[in-house]
C-alpha cells in the first residue's frame, strides 16, 4: 500500500510546521539562558496552557510549579518540573526549563541529555548536539549518548562523525546497536552488500524485525528480489529499533493524569515495548476497567507481548459493557490474526466493516486474507478500497 504523505492532509503538515517553530523559538530561548549564564532563580518557572490537561494532571503540574517558584534557586526543584513536563508532553516548556535547571547547576548530567533528547524529538539536530555536548563533558561514558549522537550525525548527513559515535558506543559495550548503525551508514552511502554481511551475522546472534527490513534493503538493492521478499515479510510489523536508556525512566515518577498514562502506554506499545506499557496501565483497571480507550489499549499491549488469552478476557469485559463500541471489533480481529484464527478474523472484520465500510485498515485485512487464500481478485479489489479509504 502506499504511505500516505503529508500532502494528502495539508492540515496536519500545518499543525506540524506550526509545532515545529514553536519548539525552535523556545530552543532558541533556552539556548540564550545558557549562553548567558544567567542565575535563574531570578527566572519564574514557565507555565504552559494547561486547559486541555486533566484534573489530576493539573494539579499535580501547578503543585511542582508551585515548589520550584517558591525555591527560585534550586536546580533540582526546576529540573523536577521540567521532567514532569517533559513526560506529559509539554515540551516547549520542558526545553525551556531543562536550561533553567541546567544553569543552575551545571554539573547534573540530566538537564543537557534530556533537553537534547527533545530537541533530536523535534528535529533540531544541531541544538540537540550542542546540548549533548555538554552532557557528554560531565558523563563521556554512557552508552545511549553515543547512539543518539551516532543518528542525529547521521541525519545531518555528517557519516565518518557518526560512525566515530558508534565505534564509540560499541567500545563502551553497545555492540549490536552500533553495528546497526553501521550497517545503515553502509546503506545511505549504497554498499548493500557491506551492509547485508554485517545484519546476516546479527540476525544470527539477535535477531529482530527492523535488522530484516534492513536486511531485505540490501537485498533489493543487489538484485536479490526473492531474499528482499522474504526479509521484507519477516519484518513486515518491525517496531523502531531502540535502546534502553535507564537514566530516561526515572521521568516515569512524574507521569500524572488518567489520560496522560494511555498515552504514554500507547506510545510505549507503538515503540515495541507492550510489556513496559502493561506495567502502566494495568493498575488503572481497578477503576476504569470498562473504559474504552483503557479496554483498547490493553488488549492491544496484551496482544503485542502475545498473551491473546488476557487480551480476549480484557475485550469480552468491555464488549459487555459497551456492546455498540464497534472499534472493539478491530482489536479482535488483530488478536485472532496473530493466532491465525481466518474465520474469527474475517467475522470481526465484516463486523467493523458494518459499521464503518471506509475503515481502511479493515479492508487492508480482507487483501491480506484473500491472498493467503489464493482469491487474487478479491485481494486486488480489497487493496483498491484500502488505498481509496487512506
Amino acid at each position: 500500500m502506499r504511505q500516505r504523505t503529508a500532502a494528502d492532509n495539508p492540515k496536519p503538515r500545518h499543525r506540524l510546521a506550526a509545532r515545529h517553530a514553536a519548539l525552535t523559538r523556545f530552543a532558541l530561548l533556552a539556548a540564550l539562558l545558557v549562553a548567558a549564564g544567567c542565575r535563574n532563580g531570578a527566572d519564574a518557572p514557565v507555565v504552559p496552557d494547561l486547559s486541555a490537561a486533566d484534573e489530576g494532571l493539573r494539579a499535580f503540574l501547578t503543585q511542582l510549579h508551585a515548589g520550584a517558584a517558591g525555591a527560585p534557586d534550586s536546580a533540582q526543584l526546576r529540573g523536577r518540573l521540567a521532567m514532569a513536563y517533559d513526560i506529559n508532553d509539554f515540551q516547549e516548556a520542558a526545553i525551556v526549563t531543562y536550561a533553567q535547571a541546567e544553569a543552575l547547576d551545571p554539573t547534573e548530567f540530566s538537564w543537557p541529555y534530556f533537553r537534547a533528547l527533545l530537541l533530536g524529538k523535534a528535529g533540531e539536530h544541531q541544538a540537540a548536539l550542542a546540548a549533548l555536548d555538554r552532557a557528554r563533558a560531565i558523563d563521556d561514558a554512557y552508552v545511549p549518548l553515543w547512539l543518539w549522537r551516532a543518528e542525529w550525525l547521521r541525519e545531518l548527513k555528517s557519516p565518518a562523525e557518526a560512525k566515530r559515535a558508534y565505534d564509540r558506543a560499541e567500545a563502551l559495550g553497545g555492540d549490536s546497536l552500533a553495528q546497526v548503525g553501521r550497517a545503515q551508514l553502509l546503506l545511505d552511502a549504497g554498499q548493500a552488500a557491506e551492509a547485508a554481511a554485517i545484519l546476516e551475522v546479527l540476525n544470527k546472534q539477535h535477531p529482530h524485525p527492523h535488522q530484516e527490513r534492513m536486511l531485505g534493503q540490501a537485498y533489493h538493492m543487489l538484485g536479490r528480489t526473492d531474499d528482499a521478499r522474504i526479509a521484507m515479510a519477516r519484518g513486515r510489523d518491525a517496531a523502531p529499533l531502540g535502546w534502553l536508556d535507564p537514566r530516561v525512566d526515572k521521568r516515569r515518577e512524574y507521569i500524572a493524569g488518567y489520560s496522560r498514562r494511555l498515552r504514554y502506554a500507547q506510545e510505549l506499545v507503538r515503540a515495541g515495548k507492550p510489556r513496559e506499557a502493561l506495567r502502566v496501565i494495568e493498575p488503572l483497571r481497578k477503576d476504569h476497567a470498562t473504559d474504552p480507550t483503557l479496554v483498547g489499549t490493553l488488549a492491544w499491549a496484551y496482544n503485542a507481548s502475545d498473551q491473546t488469552e488476557h487480551a480476549l478476557e480484557v475485550l469480552k469485559t468491555g464488549m459487555a459493557a459497551n456492546p455498540g463500541y464497534h472499534r472493539y471489533h478491530r482489536h479482535l480481529a488483530s488478536v485472532y490474526r496473530k493466532r491465525g484464527d481466518r474465520k474469527r478474523l474475517r467475522h470481526h472484520l465484516t463486523k467493523l466493516l458494518a459499521a464503518n465500510d471506509k475503515d481502511a485498515w479493515a479492508h487492508q485485512q480482507l487483501g491480506l486474507l484473500a491472498t493467503q487464500e489464493g482469491r487474487y481478485d478479491d485481494a486486488v479489489a480489497a487493496y483498491d478500497l484500502a488505498l481509496r479509504h487512506g
